[in-house]
């Protein structure tokens, strides 16, 4: 019965590797609700132009979904908004929001001058430093320990009076996505690959108690993102070489004579020990999530091969010892068969998790 079991086991292994191994559908969205782009709806007169340049980017979190960010943002207005202002007494300061920023007692936000400057053409300038914490809401570990990372910083017009309902002030960027990044905004372990941002209409599930019609949980907000992937060889030596050293293990353990009975079935377990542990000691650097990463996959995958090798190592000792003498012989070319199996499986499962998972 066991030896009928092997081959449907190595074959589950495979299958259940490879099933698992589907990129995961990941239910990575927000409660906001983006109407529609706002670039279309921009006028001179009803627009505040948006600047960020973000100088420094440091203690990343993924477990925490956070990071510290340091720079300057500005905005510039035309007369007619400055009279909005001034007719409603809005604090320049209280213009715009960083939306993603937490914990507002470790941050500080200044004004670079008392008052914005006036220029010829009517329009206001004021210049803001900001040090802050923010949260990547959007954040995407499916890939990790090779992810790619698009950490946000979220400006958002803040007064009541600029909602949709209103007066309808509408943010316009004007900075260039390369002009986005500072001088020190690296982060270890990880490559700068470009800034973005896009300019949209956030809606909120509340009009905040306002009754200024439908669009009174309306806001103009821009979404500015800088984009890091991972520096693949330091990964791979911290998460996926300790790996590959139990795999291989498993990989050659079949190669043992079949008299080291105890040794074979000590191999299986220990590596399925092992395993749980290497696992563990990755998980710690990773918050709770609701899907599979490449990293988990490959441990799932791992598990299985381990608990199949020692089916199929308790299956061929036992099934030796029951044969009677003459047929030893053809016994060890039956096993060492399955053993061939288990090897080819492991191989070839193991190279289609990698591919799936980056296709």
């Amino acid at each position: 019965m066991i030896r009928k079991l092997i081959p449907f086991l190595i074959a589950l292994a495979l299958s259940l590797g490879l099933g698992l191994f589907q990129p995961a559908t990941a239910n990575l969205q927000s409660n906001k609700v983006v109407v529609a782009n706002a670039s279309n709806l921009i006028r001179p007169e009803r627009s505040i132009e948006v600047g960020l340049h973000v100088e420094n980017i440091y203690n990343l979190s993924l477990k925490d979904k956070l990071f510290f960010a340091e720079g300057w943002y500005w905005l510039k207005w035309p007369a007619k908004i400055q009279e909005l202002i001034e007719e409603n007494k809005i604090n320049i300061i209280d213009l715009v929001e960083l939306v993603n920023q937490v914990e507002t007692w470790d941050s500080n936000i200044q004004l670079d001058s008392e008052k914005p400057e006036l220029y010829p053409s009517g329009e206001y300038l004021q210049l803001f430093r900001f040090s802050a914490k923010f949260y990547d809401d959007g954040q995407n570990l499916q890939r990790f320990p090779f992810q790619s990372l698009d950490l946000p910083i979220i400006i958002e017009t803040k007064p009541t009076v600029f909602s949709m309902a209103d007066e309808a002030i509408i943010l316009n960027p004007k900075l260039g996505a390369k002009q986005l990044i500072g001088q020190y905004a690296t982060l270890n372990g990880y490559t700068i690959q470009k800034g973005a941002f896009k300019n949209v209409i956030h809606q909120y599930n509340t009009n905040f108690g306002e009754n200024n019609g439908a669009r009174g949980g309306e806001f103009s907000r821009i979404e500015y993102f800088i984009n890091y992937t991972t520096e693949f060889w330091p990964a791979f030596y911290q998460y996926i070489m300790p790996w590959i050293a139990v795999m291989a293990i498993l990989l050659l353990a079949p190669n043992l004579e079949g008299k080291f009975t105890e040794l074979r079935l000590a191999i299986p377990s220990t590596a399925l020990l092992t395993l749980v542990f290497l696992q563990l000691g990755t998980n710690a650097d990773l918050p709770k999530l609701s899907y599979l990463t490449f990293i988990d996959k490959l441990y799932l995958f791992g598990y299985l091969a381990s608990i199949v090798l020692f089916a199929l190592f308790v299956w061929g000792t036992n099934y030796y010892e029951r044969c009677e003498e003459s047929q030893r012989g053809a016994a060890m070319l039956k096993i060492n068969k399955f053993d061939l199996i288990y090897q080819s499986s492991l191989v070839v499962g193991s190279l289609l998790i990698a591919l799936s998972s980056f296709l």
